[in-house]
């Protein structure tokens, strides 16, 4: 294959400005690619301090969760605490009438007892006063009715 000498000069001419050219834009990859090289460690910092961040904010859920038991817990401990003292201050006022009404029944049973004596006394006396009247009705049936 010969080459025409037109053809030879444009290839001379092509390449005397194509070549300075492709070894610029070589020259230019390779420094970038030189330059990204030396970006790595840093961006493989900036990504671990994003995955650092990132499992940092998957950790506070899980913290927050945790403080939303416990305060439930304590919740239900208050209203438990508040039940019991309801039922304390009811206790303690079943307490005060029991023993109100034990004090009114040591200041009543002796009367009660004192009265229930004098009440069988009086019925005593009542009966026998009715068994005397009627006793004396009966006598003088008797004496006016003889006996056979």
């Amino acid at each position: 294959m010969e080459l025409s000498p037109e053809a030879a000069v444009v290839m001379f001419a092509v390449s005397n400005i194509a070549g300075p050219l492709l070894t610029q834009l070589l020259s230019r990859r390779s420094t970038k690619a030189e330059a990204a090289v030396e970006q790595v460690p840093v961006l493989q910092q900036r990504l671990n301090a994003l995955e650092e961040q990132e499992s940092a904010s998957s950790q506070v859920p899980l913290l927050v969760q945790r403080m939303e038991t416990v305060v439930e817990g304590v919740n239900e401990i208050k209203t438990e605490l508040r039940v019991v003292r309801e039922h304390d201050s009811l206790l303690r006022l079943m307490e005060q009438r029991v023993r109100a009404l034990e004090v009114w029944r040591a200041e009543v049973v002796p009367k009660l007892d004192r009265s229930v004596s004098e009440t069988h006394l009086l019925m005593g006396e009542r009966n026998a006063r009715q068994l005397q009247h009627s006793a004396n009705l009966v006598e003088p049936l008797k004496v006016a009715r003889p006996t056979p």
